[in-house]
Parts: C-alpha cells; sequence; structure tokens
C-alpha cells in the first residue's frame, strides 16, 4: 500500500534568549491512504499510445529442426562495454512478433542477418535451424539455418 509521508519537524525556537529550553514538537499527522482508482485508473474517454514495450523473450534453438514463426519487426543494436581484451561485446537482435502477439528475439548471426536483408519490417518468417558448421578457428560451432518468407 502506498501511505503519506509523516513529518516529525520540530519547531524552532525564535527567541535565543530560551536556550537550553527544550523545543515544542509538532503533533505528527497520521498516514494517508490516497485513493488508489486515482494512480491505477484512467478516464474512459482518455486514449493511451504505446512508447515502450517489456523486453523481448529470447529465442534459443537448441536442436536440428527447432523453427521459429514471427513477424519481423527490426534489428537492435545492443551496446556493450569493449572487455579486458579489446573486443567490443555489442551484438544485435532479430526482434519478431509471433501470432501469440508477443514480442521474441534472435541472436543475430552472419547467416540470419544475410538472411533478414532480404526481408522487409513486417514480413512473416519461418526460421529453422538446420545444422551446426565449423568454424575456422575450431572454436564453438556456427549455428546454419533456413530462412522462409511468407507469400500468401
Amino acid at each position: 500500500m502506498v501511505y503519506g509521508t509523516i513529518s516529525l519537524c520540530r519547531e524552532r525556537t525564535p527567541d535565543h534568549s530560551e536556550k537550553g529550553k527544550p523545543m515544542a514538537a509538532r503533533k505528527a499527522t497520521k498516514p494517508v491512504e490516497p485513493d488508489i482508482s486515482d494512480v491505477s485508473t484512467a478516464p474512459d474517454e482518455w486514449e493511451f499510445e504505446t512508447v515502450a514495450e517489456e523486453a523481448p523473450t529470447r529465442v534459443v534453438f537448441d536442436e536440428f529442426g527447432d523453427v521459429f514463426v514471427g513477424q519481423y519487426v527490426g534489428t537492435e543494436h545492443i551496446e556493450q562495454p569493449i572487455d579486458e581484451k579489446g573486443i567490443d561485446q555489442s551484438f544485435d537482435l532479430l526482434n519478431f512478433r509471433a501470432r501469440d502477439g508477443q514480442l521474441y528475439a534472435i541472436n543475430s548471426s552472419y547467416k540470419l542477418v544475410e538472411a533478414m536483408g532480404k526481408v522487409d519490417e513486417g514480413d512473416w518468417v519461418r526460421i529453422t535451424y538446420v545444422k551446426d558448421l565449423p568454424t575456422k578457428r575450431g572454436l564453438n560451432p556456427m549455428k546454419d539455418f533456413v530462412v522462409d518468407r511468407r507469400t500468401k
């Protein structure tokens, strides 16, 4: 619950000749509970426009054959600091709205960025995880995808 504040200020004696005497205390006020409807509802005639949405749910492709279907809503660049080795940790997320109306994000990869370059915002796509590709440096394999765009 939300309550008003209580002030326990003491009044100061304006006349310094009464030094050493106790100051008169002000009576504390009782907490005031506001009408919760004043802060949680709006009149029916008011209209609102969403200016910020909740963070998207991350999509993780774990197994070959995993599929995600969504409407592409754009790419979001996530700025991160440079690590102690001098490597920029920033990355891009590909954002989608699924049929359930929720936002979803997929970490970008070379293959996905290349494919999404052929897709317009608002297009529906199906992304299928098909295999892992070995990397030249022997690090974690790169995930390979098939990206299909809805035609009708």
